[in-house]
């Protein structure tokens, strides 16, 4: 099963490819996202490049996996980075309730301290 994307795909493919690397990359220049998540989000959109470009490598994905069609590879691989950057996400939104919750308690133990302070004077 020979794959040859037509000529309109590739172009189309490219150049979303540079415009969402581009604007990944002044989100990272600009500190909006860190490296890693730059990292992640790129392969989204690298990934699926790769297959459309390079039919010969994908098609051989799909051969050394055992599946029967390309997409099913593509598919997979970006659903693993799903599930990578969804874990990513709970991990840091764990720290941030912990921290959250340590913040809580020492505005209370300050404002304690304020109270008393008070009540001495």
């Amino acid at each position: 099963m020979e794959y040859h994307p037509t000529i309109q795909t590739t172009i189309f493919i490219s150049l979303f490819l540079v415009v969402y690397l581009v604007v990944l990359l002044k989100n990272t220049i600009k500190n909006a996202i860190d490296l890693y998540d730059f990292l992640l989000l790129s392969s989204v959109a690298i990934i699926p490049s790769i297959f459309v470009l390079f039919p010969k490598f994908s098609e051989f994905l799909a051969r050394l996996f055992g599946v029967a069609f390309p997409f099913v590879v593509l598919f997979s691989l970006l659903l693993l980075i799903i599930f990578v950057y969804l874990y990513r996400l709970v991990v840091k939104i764990n720290n941030l309730n912990n921290k959250n919750i340590l913040l809580i308690q020492e505005l209370a133990l300050l404002s304690k301290k304020i109270l008393e302070k008070k009540n001495n004077e």
